[in-house]
């Protein structure tokens, strides 16, 4: 039986491959040229160009228009605490202030020319697709109210979207003053009568949608971070979901640690992880 010959591309690419997780090339520093890599291995171009393609998608490379290829700087990542108390309701514009307490800022940033513009992120009744309607034990097409933002961090350089889905039947007047203009305002009003409220975290990663990775401008390989918080009232009736994704390079998550013997009152650390986290939730 003949054995198919391994394309040239994919030799080309486990070449460079090697090459960089073994440290040849730095991160940070270029890779030979497209012309060079095809005298090197006696390859056309397009073949050298399918070999970075397949490099790009696994992360390793990245592809810069007019300068060339890189190796990709490995990025720092920053600590994402989950299970801190209280649990605040990170979708509210009420807790703008508390946000930049911990470095973020609603994007865009607040244009003082223009105060009176919401920059803070926007409220909307709308049908509840497959997913978000499974997750929270509803139909497919049930109402729901989504608040949405999107957030800058000046230090890690990249945006965060914000999501909360809430049954519409639970909040039908969720615009009221008093429930968008005071911090966890929204969270006391669906605990009333439901209470006391349970909660579940999930992460999971996957690769980003086209129109996510443009709007929170990961690069082309990278994944996106998809962190879940799902309140429950007493009879496990889901209350409120809120969803956060980011690119999964800059992040990773740690839980709250409590023990039985310990003082039951979780707040979030001044400073843990070298000072690395940057959202409780």
């Amino acid at each position: 039986m003949e054995v198919e010959a391994t394309p040239l591309w994919k030799v080309i690419a486990a070449g460079l491959r090697a090459d960089i997780l073994e440290a040849r090339y730095t991160p940070g520093s270029p890779l030979p040229s497209e012309t060079a890599l095809a005298e090197r291995y006696n390859v056309s171009r397009p073949t050298v160009r399918d070999a970075v393609k397949a490099l790009v998608l696994e992360g390793l490379i990245t592809v810069i228009r007019g300068r060339g290829t890189f190796v990709r700087p490995v990025p720092d990542r920053y600590v994402i605490m989950l299970g801190v108390e209280p649990r605040h309701d990170i979708a509210s514009s009420a807790y703008n202030s508390e946000g930049q307490n911990q470095g973020w800022l609603r994007w865009p940033i607040p244009d003082p020319e223009e105060p009176e513009v919401d920059v803070y992120g926007f409220s909307t009744v709308l049908p509840a697709d497959r997913e978000t309607a499974m997750l929270m034990g509803l139909r497919t097409g049930h109402s729901v109210v989504r608040r949405y933002s999107v957030w800058f961090h000046a230090k890690v350089r990249t945006r965060i979207e914000v999501s909360s889905f809430i049954n519409a039947d639970l909040i039908p007047d969720f615009t009221r003053a008093d429930l968008v203009g005071e911090l966890d305002a929204v969270y006391r009003h669906l605990e009333k009568g439901r209470g006391p409220v349970s909660w579940a975290d999930t992460v999971t990663a996957r690769m980003p949608y086209e129109n996510e990775r443009e709007r929170l401008e990961i690069e082309a390989g990278a994944p996106i971070l998809l962190i879940r918080r799902i309140m429950y009232s007493r009879d496990g009736q889901v209350l409120e979901m809120t969803e956060i994704r980011g690119a999964a390079e800059h992040y990773e998550t740690t839980s709250v640690d409590v023990s039985s013997d310990q003082d039951q009152s979780r707040s979030a650390p001044k400073s843990a992880e070298g000072g690395r986290v940057i959202l409780a939730l």
